[in-house]
């Protein structure tokens, strides 16, 4: 064999399909290679054939998370005040004070609008049926409660966790408590819409 048919033999193998696959699969790892980390990271459950289910520490992180935790409260109304110079007469003061309130039925107003766009139907049902208790429930009865229409358990916790993170209802000590800016917003809101057929 001479040198040239050498070469050509080597280049041939060099430019297999199978190495240039190689080189182009490591070229895009290592291009991309933060941003697979981060969404291996994601990942909170891979199924394999067979039906075996795997968990990534990011799902273990997750549930750890939703223990109960209280979330922080927002102030209250009355805590909000405007540093005003000393100035101002009677006058402007109303008219700060008016300003002030329109602007915060305003935000109230968005804020509304959001929740009517955020909350799934499930989650409005259960907000209803919490402002129509006479006294604050527990979890364990929630649970049982909406068994039957919300089987999933991870449903019903992320139905919780959205009313709580939006200050709707509070949990103390495993009851939960339905907040006056949840039963604002059911006032706001209205009846849902198969309760106008009912």
């Amino acid at each position: 064999m001479t040198y040239a048919e050498i070469t050509l033999e080597f280049t041939k193998i060099i430019l297999s399909t199978q190495v240039v696959a190689g080189a182009v699969a490591f070229t895009f790892l290592f291009v991309f290679r933060e941003d697979i980390k981060a969404l291996i990271l994601r990942i909170a459950k891979i199924r394999l054939p067979g039906g075996t289910e795997v968990s990534t520490p990011q799902a273990a992180k997750l549930e750890d998370a939703t223990d109960d935790k209280p979330l922080p409260k927002p102030p209250p109304q009355d805590a909000v005040s405007l540093p005003l110079p000393d100035s101002l007469n009677q006058e402007e003061l109303e008219e700060v004070r008016s300003l002030f309130d329109a602007e915060r039925a305003r935000a109230y107003l968005w804020e509304y609008r959001y929740l009517n766009y955020f909350l799934a139907l499930q989650t409005q049902h259960v907000l209803d049926w919490l402002a129509s208790l006479p006294t604050r429930t527990s979890l364990m009865l929630f649970d049982t409660v909406w068994l039957p229409a919300i089987p999933s358990v991870e449903e019903r916790r992320a139905i919780i966790d959205a009313l709580q993170a939006h200050y709707l209802v509070q949990i103390l000590n495993g009851l939960i408590e339905i907040t006056p800016k949840g039963r604002e917003y059911i006032q706001w809101r209205g009846p849902l819409p198969d309760e106008e057929k009912a």
